[in-house]
């Protein structure tokens, strides 16, 4: 029988966000926003979030990294950009007007009578 020639393409995890991805980020930002980095807590949050977007060491933590900020090594900027763009996204879904509006529509649904 003869086999196959096809040579398999390894290619990198794409980055998952979850529910639990969007409230570690929330949680993160708090810290950062009141200037609690150092905590034990705020690492511990950093070091998972970064392993559940299946990032490697050597890219930068999305509570690192800005729009603004390229980096000076060229080389570097293909794992900016991936971080920067995870970065856009968990702050877009942990915008609180996003939950927000969630709630209020499942409060409705609840207050609807049945029919």
């Amino acid at each position: 029988m003869a086999r196959s020639t096809r040579t398999p393409i390894d290619r990198q995890p794409r980055p998952t966000i979850d529910a639990e991805a969007v409230r570690m980020f929330r949680r993160g930002t708090k810290f950062v926003s009141e200037g609690r980095e150092g905590d034990a807590e705020f690492r511990k949050i950093a070091t998972l979030l970064h392993r559940k977007l299946g990032l490697r060491p050597w890219h930068p933590s999305v509570f690192d990294v800005s729009d603004d900020d390229p980096p000076a090594a060229p080389d570097h900027a293909f794992h900016w950009k991936l971080v920067v763009s995870l970065r856009r996204q968990l702050a877009e879904l942990a915008r609180p007007r996003l939950v927000r509006d969630e709630r209020e529509a499942a409060a409705t649904r609840r207050a609807e009578p049945p029919r």
